[in-house]
């Protein structure tokens, strides 16, 4: 008996695809009886395509109809079957058949009454070499399969016959067997409707096959399964689609007494699912898990519905089907090939590292020798001191709990938030965890290295010639603003100065790797923790990235939350006082600074006198010798070089360098003029050493592009610059040789061994520390324990001016003891639980680079008055001089001072909050920046990249053959000179008229192999 055979076709806005179908459908060598089409809503030219076709039933359906709804919609319109010969032919805009399709269908049919389900070989609509997909499956736990995809078609396959399943698009099924089953099931999207009809089909006791002989071609575009697109927003919702199918068809197939655990653990899965997709470098898939999770959970009644239908045709058990699933070792197995065989298309065209081969390695070690010479005299110290540096905590715990919001134990002590430099440090001392204070040695001794190591990676991204990248990283160690922070004891800054090449690295990958992107991330926090001042510009330089980045903007989107998740707490607390510009503070120990003219800035010094050169020629008394003259002539190379990459090639790179460089000294010049802090009478300016990092960077990228684009001719201006480089910052090199940097050994106390030992019965003994200012006037500030640490430093101290009753109170009492007031201070002190009163040396004020001016002779008066005053105190008892000052003791009952304990719950809820959300965002970030290889969209997009480059290669391939002229036909003839010309005569054999180096003739045709080249 003749098959009938009803093709259905389903099409929504599919114009561009849909002409092609329609004419292969109509070459067919044999044809379908009856053509049925459904218009799902469109709203270009597909309706008209379809009317025009003239079908013999033309449905206009709604939008919303999924693939197997419109194919309902269509078998509707159609008679009852009458016999197990009349067909259901499943096509979508994008299923091209070849001529011999259907007729290939119907032969495997007829052959094996007992195979209910025929599915083609489904072919790349652009590639038709090569297999998109072709069979189905699923392993033990349900996922699915596709056993064929993204292959060369050589006939490796043509063997197949039984699967589990087939794809929608091309599917031929007997009419009886789908009214039988229902259909595909309306509870699942276009994702596995095929998947699950087929394992119904195959559980009601018929078979599925494929037919290698019918081609059918697909575009994937989204109609009859997922839309195979690789951008943003088509590949999330593919992938919400496949696990909003999975967990579907899970509640369906499970026995009745699992069905209550597996919607119990819907969300919980989610939960651990998102972490995967963050390891998988999936971040967009993380809310398709909870929105696949929760519409599972709350649409029992699809669920219900499935179940029956499924329970009511269902005549095997899962031991039927067992043979025709994939174990879960061949799914690892096919996993591990499709990686290896796109890994040269997940990589691209990015340059190669080699760092050992390249010469990395050497550079980095001859930087670590340079900065052993240089930090020499710091060797065998245990802790550093000076400057800006100070212990940290004892422990691990006891760092990370000053991070995030509560209380701050800094003079009189209040609730607040903590810095987001404090984690920076919490993290830097877990390294070290047996004795956090050895991580800023250990910064200090690694500084040269790391800072070499880090220019030389960042240099990899823009050139391959080892010693280029060896250059970068000789003028990066070399860098004013790093060696002076260095010398000043400015651990943020050195930090800062450390990260910002990473900050490039990673970046320059982020468009294309989300392990890049979390990479950047992450060091966009940190930097931004270290130096707040440089929050402009690096989110300026975010906006230009993201800008350009095109489609891979979602990767950049993210880059500033880990910053914001570190800093909210700290935004929130200074908003409400209104102090918004003192965000920007530098965090650590505020240190006082003395303004530096902008001239000193452009040549990159943060503490001006030409980086020490000043005072040095003064001390050598060299006769016609000025460090205005010198410095300048000296850094004229690194200039000229930075200006001439405008104009080399590679002038695009070079213009991002520049722009940077300039974002950096915008940053600096605006810096200078910002006092945002005080200590004392003396004002806190924000440190501009930062800003002339970035800066610097900038400028060591142009000059890099500049060598790069000199080529040969680039070692004469990388050594002449490098040189005159070394010559300039030899003062700030030889620092703690001249006695101008601040940073010494120091030892594991901040307080007199008298107050330390105290401190080791009552942690909370109070300090009264009394400091003489340059005006005349004292500081006063209470330190509780054994002294203060880094990380306990807060800006919110910092850049408070007010006084509060409390700070009021403290104020006259400390200038009560400070005079001879003849006041009994007892009561005061047992107030404020003040056990011992420490007079420091008098403070002094900055005037260069480790330079200070002397002391004041107001600050020495008051010195004096202030040391005769107390030792008049009877309540008080002289101790004696310490290395730290002038200690006096008040013996007084321990049950007279007054209660200074840490408040319980001192953050309170908001310190909850302020924590669960930072812990959230930078632990997901740290998942996601986690190098795991490439996921499986990344293969996959790199295996469809794999196949459109070969399809565009034989596209290209034939117009150039069509294009090739037949000479051999038709002998090209001598072309006449003109009228009046002379004939040349050929030139002698090796002859100075012979053209050189000419093999062949000049009209010689291009083979298509030799065009492809050219092009």
């Amino acid at each position: 008996m003749q098959p009938r055979v009803t093709a259905i076709l389903v099409a929504r806005n599919g114009a561009n695809h849909l002409e092609r179908t329609l004419e292969a459908l109509a070459a067919q060598t044999r044809r379908p009886d009856i053509v049925v089409t459904v218009d799902c809503g469109s709203t270009d030219a597909t309706a008209s395509l379809l009317a025009g076709f003239g079908p013999t039933h033309f449905i206009s359906a709604e939008a919303d109809l999924s693939f197997g709804q419109a194919i309902a919609a269509g078998v509707k319109v159609t008679a009852p079957p009458e016999s197990a010969h009349e067909m259901l032919w499943l096509l979508a805009q994008d299923s091209a058949p070849e001529p011999g399709a259907l007729a290939a269908l119907l032969g495997g049919l007829e052959i094996a009454p007992s195979v209910a389900v025929a599915g083609p070989k489904v072919m790349e609509w652009d590639a038709g070499d090569y297999i998109h997909d072709f069979g189905e499956s699923m392993t033990s736990f349900g996922a699915t399969v596709t056993l064929v995809e993204s292959e060369l078609d050589q006939g490796q396959r043509d063997g197949m016959s039984d699967v589990l399943a087939v794809s929608a698009g091309g599917m031929l099924v007997r009419h009886t067997v789908w009214n039988e089953l229902g259909g595909f099931d309306p509870g699942l999207p276009a994702v596995d409707d095929s998947l699950d009809f087929c394992v119904r089909v195959r559980m009601a006791g018929y078979r599925v096959s494929v037919v290698a002989a019918a081609r059918v071609a697909s575009a994937g575009d989204g109609v009859a399964g997922p839309d195979g697109s690789s951008r943003g927003r088509p590949r999330r919702k593919r992938l919400r689609m496949e696990r909003a199918a999975a967990l579907h068809r899970r509640l369906v197939y499970a026995p009745a007494w699992a069905v209550p655990f597996h919607w119990l653990s819907l969300i919980p899965l989610a939960f651990l699912r998102s972490i995967f997709q963050l390891l998988r470098k999936e971040p967009g898939a993380i809310p398709g898990e909870f929105s696949a999770a929760f519409g599972a959970a709350l649409r029992g009644m699809r669920v219900i519905r499935a179940r029956r239908r499924f329970a009511a045709t269902r005549k095997l058990g899962w031991a039927s089907i067992a043979g025709l699933r994939v174990p879960t070792v061949e799914v690892r197995r096919r996993q591990a090939l499709k990686r290896e065989a796109s890994l040269t298309g997940v990589r691209g065209d990015r340059p190669e590292i080699r760092f050992l081969a390249a010469g990395g390695g050497w550079s980095v070690i001859a930087a670590a020798a340079a900065g052993v010479a240089a930090l020499a005299p710091l060797l065998g110290a245990r802790t550093l001191t000076g400057g800006g540096l100070l212990p940290l905590a004892k422990t691990p715990a006891e760092l990370w709990l000053a991070t995030g919001y509560g209380w701050r134990d800094i003079g009189l002590g209040f609730v607040g938030a903590a810095d987001p430099f404090a984690a920076v440090l919490a993290v830097l001392g877990s390294i070290f965890f047996w004795a956090p204070s050895f991580a800023l040695v250990a910064l200090y001794f690694l500084a040269f290295p790391l800072a070499a190591f880090g220019a030389w990676m960042a240099a990899s991204r823009l050139t391959e010639r080892g010693s280029l990248r060896a250059v970068a990283a000789v003028l990066w160690v070399l860098a004013p603003p790093f060696l002076t922070a260095l010398a000043a004891g400015r651990p943020a800054a050195i930090l800062v100065h450390l990260l910002l090449p990473w900050l490039f690295f990673a970046g320059y990958a982020a468009a294309r790797s989300w392990s890049a992107s979390a990479s950047a991330a992450l060091l966009f926090a940190a930097i931004i923790a270290c130096a707040p001042s440089l929050t402009p510009a690096l989110l300026i330089g975010w906006i230009v990235s993201a800008a350009l980045s095109g489609r891979s903007v979602t990767r950049f989107i993210g880059i500033p939350i880990p910053a914001l998740a570190l800093a909210a707490a700290l935004v929130w607390d200074q908003g409400l006082r209104g102090a918004w510009l003192s965000l920007l503070a530098d965090p650590g120990v505020p240190l006082p600074s003395h303004p530096v003219s902008v001239w000193q800035l452009v040549l990159g010094f943060p503490s001006g006198e030409f980086g020490g050169w000043t005072p040095l020629l003064d001390t050598l008394g060299i006769p016609g010798v000025d460090a205005e003259l010198l410095v300048p002539i000296l850094l004229a190379p690194l200039a000229v070089l930075a200006a001439a990459a405008l104009f080399l090639p590679g002038a695009r790179a070079a213009g991002f360098a520049v722009l940077a460089a300039v974002l950096g000294l915008a940053t600096a010049i605006i810096a200078g003029n910002l006092f945002l802090a005080s200590v004392g009478a003396q004002p806190v300016g924000v440190w501009v050493g930062s800003g002339l990092s970035l800066y610097w960077l900038g400028i060591v990228g142009a000059v890099l592009c500049a060598l790069r684009g000199l080529r040969m001719y680039a070692i004469a201006p990388a050594v002449t610059a490098g040189i005159a480089l070394l010559i300039v910052v030899a003062p700030l090199t030889g620092a703690l040789y001249l006695g101008t940097s601040a940073v010494a050994s120091g030892g594991d106390r901040t307080q007199p061994a008298f107050v330390s030992a105290e401190a080791q019965t009552n942690s909370r003994v109070g300090t009264l520390q009394i400091t003489p200012q340059p005006d005349g006037g004292i500081q006063a500030t209470v330190v509780r324990g054994a002294g203060v640490t880094l990380e306990e430093q807060s800006t919110l101290s910092s850049t408070d001016r007010s006084l509060d009753a409390r700070e009021r109170e403290l104020a006259v009492l400390a200038g009560n003891l400070a005079s001879r007031s003849g006041l009994d201070a007892s009561a005061g002190l047992n107030e404020f639980g003040i056990r011992f009163v420490l007079l420091r040396p008098a403070a002094v004020t900055p005037v260069g680079a480790g330079r200070f001016a002397p002391v004041t002779p107001e600050a020495a008066e008051t010195l004096t008055r202030t040391t005769t005053a107390i030792d008049g105190n009877a309540a008080l008892a002289p101790v004696g001089d310490t290395t730290f000052g002038r200690l006096w003791r008040h013996d007084a009952e321990a049950a007279d001072l007054g209660d200074v304990a840490i408040p319980a719950h001192a953050g309170g809820v908001l310190g909850l909050v302020a924590f669960l959300v930072a812990a959230v965002v930078i632990g997901a970030t740290v998942l996601l920046s986690i190098p795991t290889g490439a996921g499986p969209e990344a293969v996959r997009q790199a295996n469809r990249d794999a196949i459109r480059r070969a399809a565009k290669a034989n596209a290209r391939q034939k117009r150039l053959a069509r294009a090739k002229p037949d000479r051999a036909a038709k002998p090209d003839r001598a072309a006449k000179p003109p009228r009046g010309a002379k004939a040349a005569r050929a030139p002698e054999p090796g002859s100075a008229a012979e053209p050189r180096g000419t093999a062949e003739p000049a009209d010689r045709s291009t083979t298509p192999e030799e065009g492809d080249r050219a092009q």
